[in-house]
């Protein structure tokens, strides 16, 4: 395979979603990705339930393609190996608390010396300034503060938490983003570069087009009763005779027009972006209208015509449903002690060769021996190494 970062070194730090999959899509991407855990216990995913059979699936699905290898970087001897690493590597991504990695010795000035050309990121809660830096957090407290928790929920009606982590994600993806940015830039400059990453920060294209309506007409946005936010008839959820749910997304006149002929309601047709109350009534008759048939039933007969419309799946639905099938969005790797492991797809598809799957995720410290040989120490020395729990 021709994989674009091939011959790149990337040493990860990091532990649960954000970083972890960050440091994914590089493995996926062609480079050698050494995550390094606490010979302690490792990444906390690794014990999270559900178990499939020794590993948690949560640590499964975000650590294929990479090598594995423990070190207690607090101990000297531990800094001393890391350092070694550090000096060879293209990539650091860490995601300590800010100044950590600074106070053990390890922080960006630290390494830039002896490595110039390290691209070096920190992924953390709120980034490395702000009067919130210090805080801990996790996705819901980021969905809270970035103001988005306020708008997901029904009008009049308690924000709904969503089940998914939006945030973690995007803080993984950013990072992976500005990673792939430096290394750009550093093959003109032929230097790298610090990156400081806020997993807050990565929320902000997600709001887009809410913030920007607020900032420029100053009308705050009520949960429930946006544009695509459950406050107009077409881009709303339906339930079906059968208990089940469908969505319309008839954003445009031409949709919205096929979508009220298809239901014999042309009276519809000019009302479609109607003021309040009359776009709440308009919602309450749909709503009675979708009730009158299955999902099925609906799906075909709004399938013979143009118009945005879905079916809310279930992940056992969507797990089946032809287009996910078709694009392999899901599948099962297999793991030498845990067998079949769940695992995403990579989410690009290239011409040429298509990252993805190579190697199962390691177990705990599963190559530290064979990177340590690699960095020239000898079998007495690992086992000395060993001996003192530095691995």
């Amino acid at each position: 395979m021709n994989l674009p970062l091939e011959g790149f070194l990337v040493l990860d730090l990091s532990q649960r979603l954000p970083g972890s999959l960050c440091t994914q899509i590089l493995a996926d991407l062609g480079a050698e990705v050494i995550k390094i855990e606490n010979p302690g216990g490792g990444d906390d995913f690794r014990g999270t339930p559900p178990i499939v059979k020794t590993i948690g699936s949560f640590f499964h699905v975000l650590n294929r393609n990479k090598r594995g290898m423990t070190l207690a970087l607090k101990q000297p001897a531990g800094r001393d190996v890391f350092l070694k690493l550090a000096a060879k590597a293209d990539v650091l991504l860490e995601s300590f608390r800010p100044g950590w990695m600074k106070e053990t010795g390890l922080g960006y000035e630290d390494l830039k010396t002896s490595n110039p050309r390290l691209v070096y990121c920190s992924l953390t809660g709120f980034g490395q300034d702000g009067p919130y830096r210090d805080r801990p957090a996790h996705d819901i407290d980021f969905l809270a503060v970035s103001g988005i928790l306020s708008l997901i929920g029904e009008k009049s009606g308690r924000p709904v938490l969503p089940a998914v982590q939006f945030a973690g994600a995007g803080g993984g993806l950013g990072a992976a983003m500005g990673i792939l940015a430096a290394l750009l830039g550093r093959e003109k400059s032929g230097r790298g570069e610090y990156i400081d990453m806020a997993i807050l920060d990565g929320l902000t294209p997600f709001l887009g087009l809410v913030m920007s309506q607020y900032m420029t007409d100053g009308r705050l946005p009520e949960r429930g009763d946006t544009l695509v936010g459950g406050g107009y008839a077409f881009y709303n959820v339906y339930e079906t005779r059968d208990g089940k749910f469908i969505v319309l997304g008839c954003l445009e006149e031409k949709f919205w027009e096929v979508f009220c002929r298809a239901i014999h309601r042309e009276d519809l047709i000019g009302e479609q972006f109607a003021p309040a109350p009359r776009r709440h009534e308009i919602i309450e008759e749909l709503r009675a209208v979708f009730l009158e048939k299955t999902r099925e039933e609906w799906l075909e007969h709004l399938g013979r015509c143009e118009i945005c419309f879905s079916p809310v799946n279930s992940l056992e639905e969507a797990l089946n449903d032809p287009q996910i099938e078709k694009r392999r969005l899901w599948f099962r790797g297999s793991h030498p002690t845990d067998g079949e492991i769940p695992q995403q797809t990579f989410p690009v598809k290239f011409s040429g060769d298509r990252p993805g799957w190579r190697s199962h995720p390691p177990e705990l410290g599963e190559h530290t021996e064979d990177i340590l040989r690699e960095l020239g120490y000898s079998d007495r020395e690992i086992s000395e190494l060993a001996a003192l729990g530095i691995i």
